[in-house]
């Protein structure tokens, strides 16, 4: 188990890649058992997904989508986690950077804490904007209300391109293996995100 020594220095090291310092990997144990330790961050990234579910259910878009089981879908999180995870240190094998594999691993980790809080905050704005706006029509609002959700609509799809581009940064400089890992990184987080839903779907 981590020290909180250790926690606190990760966060320290995510919150200098989020200005693009590469000095911040000093931060991340980039040793095997560092990085294997570095898994516990799913303890708590657990509770701030279980807030964002929450949440998500009570705005009204809930009712325009699909079916779905919130249960499964995080289940299926936690479990696709180390698979997505084994599944990069096949690539990363074959791009001959075995050697900084424990780096990612620990830097893509810990840095899934504030990343899942940038979620959160993202769902709140969604949400909030859903209770001013219908969603259903959403070319005829207008007023003061019309401009606050279009506004947290806009703040709220920045955020998503921030969270890929920082996923990627994050990748690129701990991998060290050129531009098209990181991208294949980040891709295949998107297409493990899009599965889980629908496997949730099929399941509710």
């Amino acid at each position: 188990m981590p020290s909180l020594g250790e926690i606190w220095r990760a966060f320290h090291g995510a919150w200098r890649l989020l200005f693009l310092d590469i000095r911040g990997l000093a931060d991340f144990d980039g040793t095997r058992s560092g990085g294997l330790r570095s898994f516990w961050a799913i303890a708590l990234v657990v509770p701030v997904n279980l807030a964002i579910t929450a949440i998500d259910e009570l705005g009204p878009s809930a009712d325009l989508l699909p079916p779905h089981s919130e249960a499964w879908q995080l289940v299926g999180t936690l479990a696709a986690w180390p698979l997505l995870l084994a599944v990069i240190y096949g690539l990363v094998s074959w791009y001959g950077r075995p050697e900084r594999y424990w780096l990612f691993v620990a830097t893509y980790n810990w840095t899934q804490i504030p990343l899942a809080v940038v979620v959160l905050v993202m769902v709140v704005l969604v949400t909030a904007a859903s209770n001013l706006v219908d969603l259903n029509d959403l070319g005829a609002a207008s007023g003061g209300s019309a401009v606050v959700a279009a506004s947290a609509f806009l703040v709220a799809a920045a955020l998503r391109i921030a969270v890929y581009a920082y996923e990627w940064y994050v990748a690129w400089v701990s991998l060290d293996a050129g531009v098209a890992l990181p991208i294949i990184v980040v891709l295949l987080d998107i297409v493990s995100g899009l599965g889980l839903e629908k496997i949730a779907t099929a399941l509710a």
